[in-house]
């Protein structure tokens, strides 16, 4: 059935509409707004006035950036360069389209960042260079400025659909990626305080122990089982492939890739998540093989409840990634936060309930921790209709789209099993150089290690993300190699700092563990780690850029690659220094700098080949000027805080019978706050001054709290 949108347009361009043919299809009016567009936009047309022709190229200009999935009606001829492809049960017009190909109801006016058209003799025509056509389309939204924006949608019960205010044909806008960053980060401090308090109230309540150690394998592999089955894939190819879905079939296509890509995720990790609770001995062997498997039977118990979060983390990552696309990062962010409240609770009642029972105790905690996944899932949906993401769920194998996704994604499974493979024998090192306490230093010490990262690098590299990929669908590799060195270098500027940070603060850090289970004996040895891990923390956040980098690309092979190499090196440090040449945990910690190191070489080689170089001064920038004023900021804060200790009070403090009498909490976080701020006044202080490019995100941070 033909669809009419609205009155027919009325002009010197166009002829009264002739009688319909019986059979015959009616034109479709979009094609032939757009033909009139093309054909008048070479004609001089004054300047000083909205004439037709400018109200036509604005509308044909608007159809392109829409592109709603319509039935066609006009067959496709070499004369008419933008012809339609008709549509209907068996067609494949609009699917090869889909699949990157150069059909389609709207062909890409360009190809890549040579302005080329896709399509011979569509387009643009051949003498009007790609400068002149963007300053004609300029002139026409300025000249028709006069007319009355289109209004929603109607639908058939006369409600108006969500207006679609997103252009997803339009180029990435970095300048936006400090702003969008500046506000993750607000709701990221948010959600690293809760994160604290979650961790502060398990060392309460577990301690160094082997309780601890049992929780947190157990929480930890459902996220590496999601990730192993789908999760590296959505993440890696779910972006894109829902920007290809919006610009080429609009709010509809959309819909129907989101419903189908739903429907096909409670079906598959549903499964996973039931084999995972039956199979729970085995999968909690994995994590600890170096060791006795009679103290893991918690770690069983409690893995068979955490087994669902696979289904939830992976309905949350859809859900996270249709906002992200829409560059709504609230909702995504805010998520992280309702979890650790829930999960909260449930340490704060784990002390009153082993009082009853260590049965029920265990119970609850375990049901509390699944509770606060599932809340972080469902507090997205509202959020999705706004953009007008409405899916149905259905079962559609032969999707294009999902094809494009499972082979974007495919070779994620690789890293995936790498990271898998890799925490694995992380775990069973700890466990056989340090039994029972091992796995729960890693767990301690990594609250710490990823604050940083959590609090500025995934905001950059989210934000980042999204105008990476849709410059990476126009095919404009100048403003992917742009982008992707800008991030680069601000992820050194932020990181290095940060690194040199926890090194010089790691004992006060967790000298605010200190309560209940957790003694000075802990903060010891989680303090230690932590030093040698933290020289990762930069090469950390490089390598995730680079795999948000990989993706906007569509290639997910080289990030494979590279990963696989790392672990490779990972693997061999720790088992070599670690445990054969009885290094411990130290060496267990570095061995992820040798795992970062080796990955991002192999990372820079690719991109610098597939880009055509990388911007290497500007990198380089941001490495120097990380390393100088981090360093500065670093000896700054603990000379601040070796003064405190010196003329106010220690930390620690040793009676005549060698006990040991702790600080309190709030004398410890008061020494680190000031210290604290010292240090990033030092670092980032004069880089906000100078107006270095690597400070955008603290200078939104300092605009949004000055509101």
């Amino acid at each position: 059935m033909t669809e009419t949108y609205g009155e027919h347009p009325r002009g010197k361009h166009f002829k009264a509409p002739a009688p319909e043919a019986p059979g015959v299809a009616r034109p479709d009016e979009t094609a032939v707004f757009i033909t009139a567009a093309e054909r008048a936009r070479v004609t001089p047309h004054p300047r000083t006035s909205t004439d037709e022709t400018s109200v036509f190229l604005a509308m044909a200009e608007q159809s392109m950036n829409a592109t709603p999935a319509r039935p066609a009606v006009t067959a496709p001829t070499p004369s008419h360069p933008f012809s339609s492809i008709s549509e209907g049960p068996g067609s494949t017009g609009n699917l090869a389209a889909a699949q990157g190909g150069e059909t389609g109801l709207f062909p890409p006016l360009y190809n890549g960042a040579s302005g080329s058209s896709s399509v011979p003799g569509a387009g643009i025509p051949q003498d009007v260079s790609r400068r002149e056509f963007e300053q004609e389309l300029e002139f026409t939204r300025t000249t028709s400025e006069g007319m009355p924006a289109p209004g929603p949608e109607e639908l058939p019960d006369g409600s108006a659909a969500e207006a679609d205010d997103d252009d997803f044909s339009a180029s990435g806008d970095y300048e936006s990626v400090g702003r969008s960053a500046g506000l993750m980060t607000l709701l990221i401090v948010i959600s690293r305080l809760t994160g604290f308090a979650r961790t502060w109230f398990m060392g309460l309540a577990f301690g160094v122990s082997l309780l601890a150690s049992s929780y947190n394998i157990a929480n930890n592999l459902p996220n590496m089982l999601y990730e192993l089955v789908m999760g590296g894939m959505l993440v890696t190819a779910f972006l894109p492939v829902y920007m290809d879905a919006r610009r080429l079939g609009g709010k509809e296509g959309a819909n129907a890739y989101v419903g189908n890509l739903l429907s096909i995720l409670l079906v598959v990790l549903g499964v996973a998540s039931v084999a995972a609770c039956v199979f729970a001995p085995a999968l909690i062997w994995t994590q600890s093989f170096m060791s006795s498997g009679e103290e893991m039977e918690t770690a069983v118990y409690f893995f068979r409840i955490f087994a669902f979060q696979i289904l939830f983390y992976g309905l949350g990552s859809v859900f996270s990634g249709v906002l992200n696309a829409h560059r709504d990062y609230f909702w995504s962010n805010v998520g992280p936060i309702l979890n650790n409240v829930v999960v909260i609770a449930s340490f704060v009642a784990f002390p009153f309930l082993q009082q009853v029972s260590d049965a029920v105790a265990i119970t609850v905690l375990a049901v509390g921790t699944t509770a606060g996944v599932f809340v972080q899932m469902a507090c997205q949906i509202p959020a999705l209709g706004r953009h007008g993401i409405h899916p149905r769920l259905h079962i559609d194998l032969r999707d294009p789209l999902l094809r494009k996704t499972v082979s974007l994604g495919v070779p994620t499974i690789i890293a995936t099993l790498c990271t898998l493979v890799t925490s694995s024998v992380m775990n069973s090192t700890a466990l056989a150089v340090q039994p029972g306490t091992g796995s729960s230093v890693i767990a301690y010490a990594r609250l710490w290690y990823t604050l940083p990262y959590a609090l500025l690098a995934v905001s950059l590299n989210t934000a980042l993300y999204t105008e990476l990929a849709r410059d990476a669908t126009r095919g404009d590799d100048d403003a992917v190699r742009a982008g992707l060195s800008r991030g680069i270098a601000q992820q050194f500027f932020v990181l290095i700092p940060f690194a040199l940070y926890l090194m010089v603060f790691s004992f006060p850090l967790n000298m605010i563990y200190c309560a209940g289970k957790f003694d000075l004996e802990g903060v010891g040895l989680v303090a230690e780690y932590l030093r040698f891990l933290a020289p990762s923390l930069p090469l950390y956040g490089v390598c995730m850029l680079m795999q948000k980098g990989c993706s906007a690309l569509r290639n997910m092979h080289p990030y494979a690659a590279f990963i696989l190499a790392g672990a490779v090196a990972e693997i061999a440090w720790s088992v070599t220094f670690a445990l054969g040449l009885g290094g411990g945990m130290p060496f267990i910690a570095l061995s992820m700098t040798a795992s970062y190191l080796v990955s991002d070489i192999g990372a820079f080689w690719w991109m610098r080949r597939r880009l055509h170089g990388l911007r290497a001064k500007q990198i380089v920038h941001g490495i120097l000027a990380g390393l100088l004023l981090g360093g500065l900021g670093a000896a700054a804060g603990a000379g601040v805080l070796a003064l405190l200790e010196t003329f106010v009070a220690p930390l620690v403090t040793y009676l005549p019978d060698g006990t040991a009498q702790t600080a309190g909490m709030l004398q410890t976080v008061a020494y680190l706050a000031v210290a604290g701020i010292v240090s990033l006044v030092v670092t980032f202080g004069p880089a906000i001054a100078l107006k270095f490019p690597e400070a955008d995100m603290f200078r939104s941070i300092l605009r949004r709290v000055r509101r």
